[in-house]
């Protein structure tokens, strides 16, 4: 039996079955895509999902010094990772490597598709989460880059605002990282201008507010102007049961939460029965 490793959990590759079962559940057809063409961007909402016919994609870290490829599907795999569901940005980009033929699918019919095709689901969430997990541990991904000191308070909140949140970012330490002159002479600033937040090469936001820097990397997301069955105010372990619950009766459901969801569960392993 094949030894499951994190890394052949996060990049699978479906057989001919599996991928007409999926192209049923989501009436999928064919795409071509020439070389160097991008399937998506980084920071792109609602980005499609595809899964390679023939040819290969590459997926490229753009959030360091430098452009990284992550990896290159081929033949059966998939790209996607858990911002599909959540409905985040994407934090790579997808390029055609040669001319390369594709199945491409919504993200709302991905979702759908998950919800019909059971044991297709499994392999998709699984992989979904163990690329975020990857990524989360590799030293050479950076994701949004938090300068400022230890010793200040709004540096603090900025970083346990994103880590609450499950954003990807790494934090630059004014008093001991080796980079710190470099990066603020790259931005232009001064350590009397930190907590600064930075992606790439591109300074983003100084000293931001929650809100603004919400607003500023999708994690704000829009609400849509309907009528809804059951409106939840806190995304607590209490108000996350209570909206799940009422979502999975049928009721169309929204949920309010001024931070991050989670509340003491987001915080803490030490929480039983929580669902």
């Amino acid at each position: 039996m094949a030894e499951h490793t994190l890394q052949s959990v996060a990049f699978p590759t479906l057989d001919e079955s599996q991928i007409a079962d999926l192209g049923r559940c989501t009436a999928a057809a064919p795409k071509l895509y020439k070389d160097g063409q991008t399937l998506f961007a980084v920071g792109q909402r609602d980005f499609q999902f595809f899964i390679i016919k023939s040819g290969e994609v590459e997926i490229i870290d753009y959030s360091g010094d430098a452009p990284k490829t992550i990896v290159v599907h081929r033949k059966g795999e998939f790209t996607g990772d858990i911002s599909h569901l959540t409905g985040l940005p994407s934090v790579v980009g997808a390029i055609a490597r040669g001319d390369c033929e594709v199945y491409e699918i919504t993200s709302a019919a991905l979702r759908r598709a998950l919800n019909q095709c059971p044991s297709l689901s499994d392999i998709v969430l699984q992989a979904f989460i163990a690329r975020r997990q990857l990524l989360r541990e590799s030293k050479d991904f950076t994701g949004l880059r938090v300068i400022g000191s230890r010793y200040s308070q709004d540096t603090f909140r900025i970083r346990d605002f994103l880590a609450r949140n499950r954003a990807l970012f790494t934090w630059v330490d004014l008093e001991t990282d080796p980079q710190v002159d470099h990066l603020l002479k790259e931005f232009g600033i001064t350590e009397a201008d930190t907590p600064v937040v930075a992606c790439s090469h591109k300074l983003m936001l100084r000293n931001p507010s929650n809100q603004q820097l919400a607003d500023a990397i999708g994690i704000h997301q829009p609400l849509e102007h309907t009528v809804y069955d059951l409106l939840v105010v806190g995304a607590g372990p209490a108000g996350l049961a209570a909206a799940v619950y009422g979502a999975s009766e049928g009721l169309l459901t929204a949920v309010f939460e001024s931070t991050a969801p989670g509340g003491q569960a987001g915080a803490s392993m030490r929480i039983e029965n929580y669902l």
